[in-house]
């Protein structure tokens, strides 16, 4: 075989490896692109369904005053976009409605809020009463749901005033700047009360619930 006859030869053989590498570059970059747009529609994907992702939620389709029996009437449901598990946490789920009727609020809820987690209480009764303490001072932040200890003054017997806890683990109900709202046992009302009315309002300590403390002492002056 002549030199001239194995020039086009050769020539046939690189053009057709060019081709071919050509040809799986081609295909390389074909899959890149192809994988880089699959994962952009799976983000796609799920940004739409986060954006889509809806919880039921109770709200109160009028104004709900704390102390008074929750009822059907006060309680619709709305559909909530929120990806943050505390800020659901924090409110009733739709599930919750026919337990929350018949209960008695806690707090008050205005009309078109949405409900509040614990909003209902079983455990008032009728031997429970709201009642209106004037207050000499409380910790800040103090709000409803809270639990309390009050501490009253009155006058030893050595003519001292004296300082000591009347009450614990006492639920708040509402608070104001001179006063809150509590649960109080109605046999106890006259008693704090007087307490309340004759010592220029109570201290309001906030406790953690059902953490009562036995035996504390009172404290005065000498």
């Amino acid at each position: 075989m002549t030199t001239t006859a194995v020039e086009p030869l050769r020539r046939t053989r690189m053009a057709t490896e060019t081709a071919r590498r050509r040809w799986r570059l081609a295909v390389l970059l074909g899959l890149v692109v192809l994988l880089a747009l699959a994962a952009f529609v799976i983000v796609e994907a799920e940004q739409s369904a986060q954006a889509n992702r809806t919880v039921a939620v109770l709200k109160a389709t009028q104004d709900i005053r704390a102390g008074t029996t929750i009822t059907s009437s006060e309680l619709g449901v709305a559909q909530l976009r929120v990806d943050d598990p505390a800020v659901v946490a924090s409110l009733a789920g739709a599930s919750e409605r026919s337990q929350l009727v018949g209960q008695v609020a806690t707090e008050t809820v205005r009309a078109g809020s949405l409900i509040p987690a614990g909003l209902g209480s079983q455990q008032v009764s009728a031997g429970m009463w709201e009642v209106p303490l004037p207050v000499k001072r409380m910790p800040p932040g103090l709000k409803a749901g809270d639990h309390v200890a009050l501490l009253v003054s009155t006058t030893a017997k050595s003519g001292q005033p004296v300082d000591f806890v009347a009450m614990q683990d006492v639920r708040v109900i509402e608070v104001r700047p001179d006063s809150v709202d509590v649960w109080l046992p109605a046999t106890q009302v006259a008693q704090i009360q007087w307490y309340a009315d004759h010592g220029g309002g109570v201290i309001v300590a906030k406790m953690q619930p059902g953490a009562v403390q036995q035996n504390l002492p009172a404290g005065g002056g000498s």
